[in-house]
């Protein structure tokens, strides 16, 4: 077992990123599109964007390597950039290790992941605290929700199905409630790229790639350019091992590390960013992506919770982008450089000032809730969203 000297500030990261949500589902719709849902008006249902279409059409190649069960995809959302992919564990096998499910033990998939459950009211509160913001700001600025799924979603072991409340029709719920705000519905484009390699198996986090997909959906909902996943630069390491090794205790998964894929976007030399403190001041020059980090802090490459950072890029669209997000929205920022002139990244955990003041500060034409699913059903996470509207 390897020690780690940045493992007491891992901890404080992972904890707080991650919220837990508890209580029963009730009826909810089902999900059949792969989208961004617009709850509001009627003229704002015809601005609905159904991007399945545009992306159901798949080629398959068989790749020569010294196995025989790992092929490459190439589809309409990469471009000619070739991903690895890897098929389902035949072993189904689970347990429930200290709240979270370990699954697939003793094959290169084991993976661990939280226990996903949905509360009818604090869904309730989400969705209206963010149709508050949303009028409070103004109709000059679009607002989006983006509830994104939490590894369950697509890796739960067969034994677990029937037990586990659905994340789709869960956030389909939480949209169908929300008034002048667009809820950006990823699960679709993910559950389709599900052998990819989207989410990490020994950490709380996705992957940059899910990141890719789901930053895919909402800039076709907010009508922004958005290039194609051979653009970027792809860049891979081996060895990490994530939060539920290192802070969890579920030692097994060192059998298995991760490799973690990023991707530099191709004006990332143009990007200019800067830090500041959670008032707005202070402000210091900093990186797109932290690349100097160690390979067991890799998903924090991309900048700090405790701070907001601004990313001032070269697209000349005047779009100004205001991102209020847990730590799943720190990887979809590289992805967004090249369709907003300017990006706020924000974590309403470590925000000290007015969430409505600050967006029109900035001059945002934009504003992005994003939250995995278990921070969205987190009562705390979901009161902020209020509380910072009055700071």
């Amino acid at each position: 077992m390897r020690i780690k000297a940045f493992a007491a500030a891992l901890l404080a990261f992972c904890l707080t990123a991650c919220g837990t949500a508890t209580g029963s589902a009730d009826d909810v719709p089902n999900s059949s599109r792969e989208t961004s849902v617009t709850a509001g008006t009627a003229a704002k249902e015809s601005d609905k964007i159904d991007s399945s279409s545009k992306a159901d059409a798949e080629t398959t190649t068989t790749t020569t390597t010294t196995t025989t069960t790992t092929t490459t995809t190439t589809a309409p959302d990469e471009g000619n950039m070739s991903l690895v992919t890897t098929a389902e564990p035949a072993d189904q096998s689970y347990d429930i290790v200290g709240g979270f499910v370990v699954a697939y033990r003793g094959t290169p998939q084991m993976r661990a992941m939280e226990q996903y459950f949905f509360n009818q009211s604090t869904a309730s509160r989400l969705s209206k605290n963010v149709s508050s913001y949303s009028a409070a700001v103004g109709d000059k600025t679009r607002v989006y929700l983006m509830v994104i799924p939490t590894a369950q979603e697509l890796y739960n072991p067969a034994g677990l199905v029937e037990s586990t409340q659905d994340q789709s029709d869960c956030t389909l719920e939480i949209y169908s409630n929300l008034n002048d705000v667009t809820g950006v519905f990823v699960n679709n484009i993910l559950k389709k790229h599900k052998a990819q390699y989207l989410y990490s198996r020994t950490d709380f986090h996705w992957q940059p790639l899910a990141a890719y997909y789901s930053s895919k959906v909402f800039a076709e909902s907010a009508k922004v350019d958005f290039p194609l996943l051979d653009t970027y630069e792809m860049k891979k390491r081996e060895g990490f091992l994530g939060g539920f090794y290192t802070l969890s205790g579920i030692t097994e998964l060192a059998q298995y590390p991760d490799d973690f894929y990023y991707f530099c976007p191709a004006n990332m030399d143009k990007v200019k960013v800067t830090v500041y403190d959670r008032t707005f001041n202070n402000g210091y020059e900093s990186k797109l992506i932290h690349e100097e980090n160690s390979v067991d802090a890799s998903y924090m490459m991309f900048g700090t919770d405790d701070a907001i950072i601004e990313v001032d890029t070269d697209v000349q669209n005047d779009r100004v982008l205001v991102v209020f997000k847990d730590s799943y929205g720190n990887a979809l920022t590289p992805f967004l450089t090249q369709s907003f002139s300017k990006i706020y990244v924000c974590d309403n955990r470590f925000f000290e000032i007015n969430s409505v003041d600050f967006a029109k500060k900035v001059g945002a034409t934009d504003v992005l809730f994003a939250f995995n699913a278990s921070s969205a059903g987190n009562a705390d996470r979901v009161a902020l969203i209020s509380q910072l509207m009055n700071n």
